[in-house]
């Protein structure tokens, strides 16, 4: 049930470090605290419960999967504006942007690899639609979100073909038993003034209705961009950053007519617009969760209408607004087993359905249809053969409508060489089916900056990954690390998006080149890639030497490769990058914090022919924010800083490359009642 906890002692990092400095420095840290609290008891480190890694929640330690967690205590320290800004903290995960758009990667899996949750409900829009496809990481404001779960690897068994990449849960905060609430307002000024300011206003509102039986959550957000001036990024067919505005909504009742039964009716709207593509979703959704002498069940019916306006009045001066429809039941029963060993048992299921109106490029003649459904039906034994040794054993029977029956089996064992050691590994098999748009040859959209199409095909296969990782984790009462290894083993795998160009004459050199509009246009098609491997390194570690004191650092090694015909890298995959955060509480009300953030070099562009000296590539960044946070009172909380201190800029050159603001200045106020 989504009641845990979730809140520790502030170790949220995971894994190790494992270069050369970082050891050094940890060791100087560890000696220092180990003289600090030579003479003190061992301090008693919080279990921390979470819910995505399983069919029902499970201390963190003991969780099938890795996982890193990070609090609402932890966000309010942040200069984040969105969740995007949370998960470029995190190991493992990599945030860019394509454009103007937010890329969110875990492990090298792009984010149509990746399913998003907001209590436990998937949100996912980014395969509906291609233009206007980064919104699923800004949908829920942050004064509304108790902690995220972000679960690093294949979590198909549990929650389908989404779940290649890794899961993202953002778990809101819970309806009070007395009204609560909050209103935040932040400021982002940019140092260049031809570069777009930004500002933020979001409000979080808690209380019962009736007494004990029916309580309200509501909170909303409003977030805009000023439009960068054009003669800040002059040699690229399109400019900086446009203007953007985002607005949302989200209101849930929960009602509990006793001490087993608890439901929930949630209605969301959002609206965002960048790029001149204003998106419009309405999102309904409810839930029953039971509490039962027999185990615990959870029911979900919900239901999102998302309308993308693509054209009407945009840059490209093309109309092709389109308006996608998903409405599914997830159902699941968890319950103890008491053989002869300890077990926990998880069955369930799911129907879902999937349309997209599109009626400037779906016209309905042969190929796909414009919606498709999916079943599915799958079991999760936790087998706890001591305290010190776990053993998860999952399957997931998928039934699709165009690609029939697929299997997605996983196990992954934990198990504790010590209280504070442990071991971890896992094994999983996927499969993701190609989306609408992709598996229509009716559906064409503009692409290249509106010098070329994109087009569905029929000749698409599913997706399929074998994925394997190996991890040693510590978590003691002064610092907690590990070090976790990885690699995904994918088969036809589609690129997203699919090689292009404006050129006319290099477009025809392209293998999913179809032809020429009849205004000369170029065409590409989606194809399967026949096979691409992502393997890596992912370390992490939190250290707490003094009182009010905390050192975080990750690494990500990432070795990315498409393997079919000549072996070259993927595009848009740092090989290193690499977090350093300091947080200090220096006194009861003031907090200071520094992040440094490092990007390795990337290539955004690679030849069939994996010639690296045609290829288009980004040079390594560093990036580093500055920030300060002081309780003026017990309601009243103010927050100052300087982003990108060093100011390190990145200007686009294509329409996918990427733009990475200069120095600004972050002003913040948040008020509580």
């Amino acid at each position: 049930m989504y009641h845990s906890s979730g809140i520790t002692n502030g170790n949220t990092a995971g894994r190790g470090a494992t270069r050369r400095g970082l050891k050094l420095s940890l060791a100087l840290l560890l000696s220092t605290s180990s003289m600090a609290f030579a003479e003190e008891e061992e301090a008693i480190v919080l279990n921390q419960v979470v819910v995505t890694a399983s069919g029902s929640a499970i201390d963190k330690r003991d969780a099938p999967a890795s996982i890193t967690v990070v609090t609402a205590e932890e966000i309010a320290k942040m200069p984040a504006q969105d969740v995007r800004d949370i998960l470029s903290k995190v190991e493992g995960v990599t945030v860019g942007r394509a454009g103007n758009a937010n890329t969110i990667q875990i492990r090298g899996l792009g984010e149509r690899y990746t399913l998003f949750l907001i209590d436990g409900k998937r949100v996912n829009s980014a395969p509906n639609m291609f233009r206007g496809n980064d919104y699923d990481s800004g949908w829920v404001p942050l004064d509304a979100i108790e902690r995220i779960e972000i679960v690093r690897g294949p979590m198909s068994s549990l929650y389908g073909s989404d779940a290649i990449g890794g899961v993202i849960n953002i778990i809101t905060k819970k309806v009070t038993d007395a009204w609560h609430g909050s209103v935040t307002t932040d400021y982002t000024l940019q140092q260049n003034r031809k570069a777009g300011d930004s500002w933020r206003t979001g409000f979080y509102l808690s209380g019962p209705l009736v007494k004990d039986k029916f309580g309200l959550k509501l909170y909303g957000s409003w977030d805009h961009r000023n439009a960068d001036d054009p003669s800040l990024n002059p040699n690229a067919a399109l400019a900086g950053f446009t203007e953007s505005d985002s607005k949302f909504i989200d209101a849930t009742g929960t009602w509990t007519p006793d001490s087993q039964n608890e439901f929930d009716f949630n209605y969301g709207y959002s609206r965002k617009a960048h790029d001149d593509y204003p998106l419009d979703r309405h999102a309904l959704s409810l839930t029953h969760r039971g509490d039962y002498d027999f185990g615990t069940t959870e029911l979900k019916l919900w239901g999102d209408r998302v309308h993308n306006y693509r054209g009407h009045g945009n840059t490209l001066g093309v109309d092709q607004p389109n308006t996608a429809y998903n409405a599914g039941i997830d159902g699941k029963v968890v319950l103890p087993v008491d053989m002869m060993f300890d077990q926990k048992l998880t069955i369930g299921g799911s129907h879902r359905y999937q349309s997209i109106d599109d009626p400037y490029v779906l016209t309905g003649e042969g190929g796909t249809s414009s919606s498709v459904w999916q079943s599915a039906l799958f079991i999760e034994d936790e087998i706890k053969f001591s305290d010190d040794f776990l053993v998860t054993l999952g399957n997931r029977l998928d039934y699709h409508e165009n690609f029939g029956a697929h299997n997605s089996p996983r196990v992954y064992g934990v198990y504790h060489l010590t209280k504070e050691l442990t071991l971890k590994g896992g094994w999983s098999s996927a499969f993701k089916s190609p989306t609408l748009l992709e598996n229509s040859p009716n559906w064409r959209q503009i692409s290249c900056g509106g010098s070329c199409y994109l087009l569905g095909s029929t000749d698409l296969k599913p997706e399929t990954s074998q994925s394997v990782e190996l991890g040693l984790l510590y978590e003691g009462a002064f610092w907690s690390g590990g070090v976790t290894a990885f690699r995904n083993d994918l088969k036809n795998m589609i690129p997203f998006p699919p090689n292009r160009t404006g050129d006319v004459t290099e477009a025809t050199k392209y293998p999913n080149f179809v032809g020429f509009t009849p205004d000369g246009l170029p065409m590409f098609t989606y194809e399967n890639v026949d096979r691409a491997r992502t393997q890596g390194i992912e370390a992490s570690v939190s250290v707490q030497p003094f009182d009010g004191w905390t050192f975080k650092a990750n690494y990500t090694f990432l070795d990315a490769k498409n393997l079919s015909g000549v072996e070259r890298p993927l595009a848009y995959q740092p090989k290193h990058s690499a977090n350093f955060g300091v947080d200090w509480q220096a006194t009861e009300k003031l907090n200071l914090s520094v992040n440094v953030n490092y990007v390795g070099k990337q290539y955004t562009w690679v030849p069939a022919s994996g010639n690296l000296e045609w290829a288009s590539k980004m040079d390594a960044f560093v990036t580093g924010d500055v920030v300060a946070s002081y309780d003026v009172n017990e309601n009243v909380t103010v927050r100052g800083g300087v982003l990108n201190v060093a100011d390190k800029t990145v200007t686009r050159t294509v329409g996918d490359d990427f733009n990475v603001d200069g120095r600004r200045f972050f002003f913040s106020a948040t008020g509580r009642f």
